[in-house]
């Protein structure tokens, strides 16, 4: 096989003549999260090339996500098929496949987000080319480096290599990351909601009355006891919404459970809809390790059912047996630990497109003004209504 898949039909090659480019490089499906929406936006502006890069440790589930999300995965880097478990195999790895990538494609930009090791190096290989480096989430996310582990560390060697750092909130923290400093907010907010009507519903629900989201997912009969758990839960937190998938809510005690107005059981949650349920969660409890490992990266604490997990310096993701379950939940609960989604009006990706022209001279401001971007929405929307 192939180092990188060839171009697809998609983006980057139906936009060729555009004067600058970007390397959109997602190592992990939470990159994917908040990468597609900005691919689509770059897409939707037609000023520049946008080209989606999916790598990392396993870059086929990187590629299955931007194309789950209705964004066409221009370049897939494969790894050796020999290439070890350990960091320091997979960073070697994509070190020499990302150098590569970047002579043959010769990017005006590279756009990474968070601190995954896949943008660390993607980092670090662009300013060795001397190719401008845009950091999504920029800044420090914590006080404390080694938390979350490594992806802090990351992230902050990142914010020395970058030429724009695109912010989620404020100052990223007081991070003394020079003058281009752009608050966008969270592009993750970006994606469609939930096709699923009764996962939109569910959503809706403890958005608009403040609640705290709960996402069960679970799959083994060893993790019944789980869902035995919940009914108390219910009882002692009536701030909470409880989101109940995987095989085992096909059966009891899932089916009784689902009479409760604050529960929810949707047995299958196609992807689009599991990252945005994942990404508005307080908290998940599964049986699922990928699911799991990427809750963090969606800012979700994540509760592994009877599951092996090799504790981190400040790692979030707890691994317990099935039947302490909902103490662990309780435990975020009493903590006040859990996340308050912050506000959102949806233009997050264009925000960010907005900013990346604004640094290629294509716009005066770095600012977008979301009245042009709502005309231009609701022009694009009578467009296609008429089209059909």
């Amino acid at each position: 096989m192939s180092i990188f898949e060839p171009l697809t039909s998609g983006s980057a090659a139906m936009s060729a003549d555009h004067e600058h480019d970007v390397l959109l490089i997602a190592g992990s499906r939470p990159e994917v999260a908040r990468l597609a929406p900005v691919a689509s936006a770059i897409a939707a502006a037609d000023r520049i090339r946008g080209i989606t890069v999916a790598t990392g440790s396993d870059p086929m589930a990187v590629h299955e996500t931007f194309e789950a999300l209705g964004v066409a995965t221009d370049i897939t880097i494969l790894l050796p098929g020999d290439v070890g478990p350990a960091v320091a195999d997979v960073a070697a790895a994509l070190l020499t496949r990302l150098d590569q990538l970047m002579v043959d494609q010769d990017p005006s930009a590279v756009l990474v987000h968070g601190g995954g090791l896949a943008a660390a190096v993607a980092a670090s290989v662009a300013f060795w080319r001397r190719i401008p480096v845009v950091h999504m989430q920029a800044g420090m996310g914590t006080d404390d480096l080694l938390c979350p582990f490594p992806q802090e560390a990351h992230r902050r060697v990142i914010g020395q290599l970058a030429s724009l750092f695109l912010t989620t909130s404020g100052s990223a923290l007081g991070s003394p990351l020079g003058p281009n400093v752009l608050t966008i907010g969270d592009t993750v907010n970006s994606l469609p909601g939930p096709c699923d009507r009764n996962c939109r519903d569910a959503l809706e629900r403890a958005h608009d009355q403040h609640r705290r989201l709960v996402l069960v997912d679970l799959e083994r009969p060893s993790s019944l006891p789980v869902l035995g758990g919940l009914a108390d839960l219910l009882e002692r937190y009536p701030k909470i919404e409880i989101l109940v998938t995987g095989s085992l809510a096909t059966e009891e005690p899932a089916l009784s459970l689902a009479r409760h107005p604050r529960v929810t059981v949707v047995p299958l949650l196609e992807l689009p809809d599991e990252l945005a349920v994942l990404a508005a969660a307080t908290v998940v409890v599964s049986d699922d390790h990928e699911l799991v490992v990427d809750a963090p990266g969606l800012g979700t604490l994540a509760v592994l059912v009877d599951g092996p997990n090799v504790p981190q310096p400040g790692d979030s993701i707890r691994s317990i047996a099935a039947h302490d379950a909902a103490a662990a939940v309780a435990q975020v609960m009493d903590g006040d630990h859990g996340r308050r989604p912050a506000s959102s009006d949806g233009f997050e990706a264009a925000r960010a497109e907005q900013a990346v022209a604004w640094m290629f001279g294509l716009c005066r401001s770095p600012q977008l003004d979301p009245v042009a971007r709502s005309e231009q929405a609701e022009e694009s929307a009578a467009e296609e209504s008429s089209g059909a």
